[in-house]
């Protein structure tokens, strides 16, 4: 062991090496507030079975940074980790799946009349007392606690009563590593003798608890906070989400009610922004995003120091900057969602969301996969819900712009949003949201809606784009070719029109319509060039009367598209005076180039 205490102006800092078995014997754990959720990935647990499960000795792990938060006598003190939990309950994850393996031996196997269960069994009980333990006076501790239920109710003791909490991005992480582990296990044991698996599995669990540990020791809890700035857990730096949280807990309060508090508020705050999304950046994007559509754009990198010097000034800083995050949030939950409804309207209560041409074009942008224009929807569904200088008509047309700009320049001509294209949105944002008055609103929004129509990709490349469109669900596409075929973005497209002309209100649910090939799939023999897929031979009708009119002649069922498709428009009405069995290809073409000039001229114009 070594001890390296300094003057004032240093942190005591005590040192000493310890295997897993030691830890998970002579200590019990805490995961504090501040800290960043569970996250590994497959590939750094693949990292972990390589070097830790299948290692031929001791396996240096790295080290864990801790401090004492509670002492007790005659029983293992309470190390709350700044550094090196994602080790640790890896670890834990990695026991419970070993415990698990042990017990399923035992029943499996416990009718073999030359196999005796009690082995497994025992080394099941003694798995499970690296993970939970008791006081002399059978009180039961967490060897690691964490504040995800699922890590207790399945890790730790799966005994316990169901919470049935739904699973955060943390449990969820939690769940992967364990069915990681689940897999290498089985694959591990497979095809070995009811004894064999039990010596395999006893291996297993050794090598997961020699596996070796520095465990560093600090003074106080704001020693670990200074701490954690500086630190990097397995080569992964923290992430800005990580550095705002410390931030926010830390200097919000020195209460500890309060930082639990934030802490909650904050893990509320991510499981919004996280939703069912996958990318590991995505709340450090949405911080990003958030502060940008407020103030003069920063790079990613040097946001930190930012924030910083914005709640410098004191614990209501760092409180409403809090805020800030949590209105946003509340908006960004929604962005990337294909499936975005329209919200209930409250009397009283100003609500974007609640507006259905508003949610159309959110719903769009998801389709679309646009993101860069996320600062300035922050922008305007802040100036609708907390002034009156915005009117409900300009919320909608704000976003229309916005949609019809990207419908050409993103979704058509797969044009990619550069710098310049972000900034636009994010000086707009800012200049909106410090509008003092209905007519400074009015001239922010007509800039941007200039500066748009200015960036617009030249017209007959749209229009190129736009008559080549197609849906073929049958064949095998190319990626780019899926991008611009999927069922729910052509339905978008035909429902569009619809809605131009009033036929069909807007917020409506597109998995609700059925995409109809004029001209039957069956008669198709090109692959995707083939005109039956065309843009002009399709049209949008409800399910229900898709099945009924199948692929019967265009003379039989071209009554039933002129009552059920969402529009009929006046190219498919000329089929109908032509007594036809299938158009023609040039009547197909036709049509698409109709729908294109349409598409360009009045329903995604600027």
């Amino acid at each position: 062991m070594s001890e390296a205490t300094s003057n004032s102006e240093l942190i005591p800092i005590k040192s000493e090496t310890k295997t897993i078995q030691n830890c998970f014997q002579q200590c019990l754990y805490d995961v504090p507030n501040f800290q960043r959720p569970y996250s590994w990935s497959e590939e750094q647990l693949a990292d972990f079975w390589n070097d830790v499960i299948l290692a031929k000795g001791d396996f240096f792990f790295g080290s864990t940074v801790t401090w004492v938060s509670e002492k007790r006598e005659l029983f293992s003190d309470t190390y709350s980790i700044i550094d090196g939990q994602q080790r640790l309950t890896t670890s834990a994850i990695l026991l419970s799946v070993v415990r698990d393996a042990f017990s399923k031996v035992a029943v499996t196997f416990a009718d073999l009349a030359d196999f005796d269960a009690r082995p497994a069994d025992s080394q099941a009980i003694a798995t499970q007392k690296y993970l939970m333990v008791e006081d002399d006076d059978g009180k039961s501790y967490p060897v690691l606690h964490r504040s995800e239920e699922v890590f207790y109710e399945v890790i730790q003791n799966p005994n316990a009563i169901p919470s049935k909490v739904e699973w955060n991005g943390s449990a969820r992480q939690i769940g992967k590593a364990r069915s990681f582990f689940e897999t290498k296990i089985t694959a591990a044991v497979k095809g070995l003798t009811p004894d064999g698996q039990v010596e395999r599995l006893k291996v297993i669990r050794s090598n997961a608890l020699k596996a070796r540990v520095i465990q560093v020791e600090l003074a106080s809890e704001e020693d670990g906070f200074l701490v954690f700035e500086t630190l990097n857990t397995r080569g992964t730096d923290l992430r800005l989400s990580d550095l705002v949280k410390n931030l926010l807990i830390r200097g919000g309060s020195t209460e500890a009610k309060d930082r639990q508090t934030i802490a909650e508020r904050w893990a509320r705050l991510i499981d919004s922004v996280q939703r069912d999304r996958t990318n590991v950046d995505v709340v450090d994007r949405f911080i990003w995003q958030s502060w940008n559509s407020r103030r003069a754009a920063m790079k990613e990198p040097e946001l930190f120091k930012a924030i910083s010097q914005l709640v410098s000034s004191g614990p209501a800083a760092h409180l409403n900057y809090l805020q800030e995050l949590e209105t946003d949030a509340a908006t960004y939950r929604w962005l990337d969602a294909e499936d975005v409804q329209v919200q209930k309207q409250i009397n009283g209560k100003r609500n974007a969301f609640a507006l259905p041409e508003f949610v159309d074009s959110i719903r769009a942008l998801a389709i679309f996969n646009v993101t860069v224009a996320n600062s300035t929807i922050f922008a305007v569904v802040r100036k609708f819900q907390e002034t009156n200088l915005i009117k409900q008509s300009q919320v909608v047309n704000v976003l229309k712009f916005v949609e019809s700009f990207h419908f050409q320049y993103s979704a058509l001509t797969n044009s990619t949003s550069t710098g310049g294209t972000r900034a636009r949105y994010n000086r707009f944002a800012v200049r909106l949201g410090n509008a003092k008055s209905a007519q400074e609103v009015t001239e922010a929004i007509a800039d941007l809606k200039k500066k748009l129509h200015d960036s617009l990709p030249d017209r007959a490349q749209a229009h190129l784009a736009f008559s080549s469109l197609f849906y073929a669900p049958k064949l095998n596409l190319t990626r780019a070719q899926t991008l611009r075929s999927r069922k729910i973005f052509i339905a978008y497209v035909l429902m569009s029109f619809a809605k131009l002309e009033h036929l069909l209100p807007a917020g409506q649910n597109l998995a609700t319509w059925s995409i109809e090939h004029i001209k039957p799939q069956s008669k198709a023999s090109l692959g995707a060039s083939d005109p039956v897929y065309s843009i002009g031979n399709l049209t949008l009708l409800t399910g229900s009367l898709n099945s009924v009119l199948g692929d019967a002649p265009l003379s039989s069922k071209i009554e039933g598209l002129r009552k059920g498709s969402a529009y009929f428009d006046p190219e498919l009405a000329s089929w109908d005076t032509s007594s036809i069995d299938s158009p023609s290809e040039a009547q197909i073409k036709k049509r698409a180039n109709f729908l294109a000039d349409d598409a360009l001229d009045r329903v995604w114009n600027l």
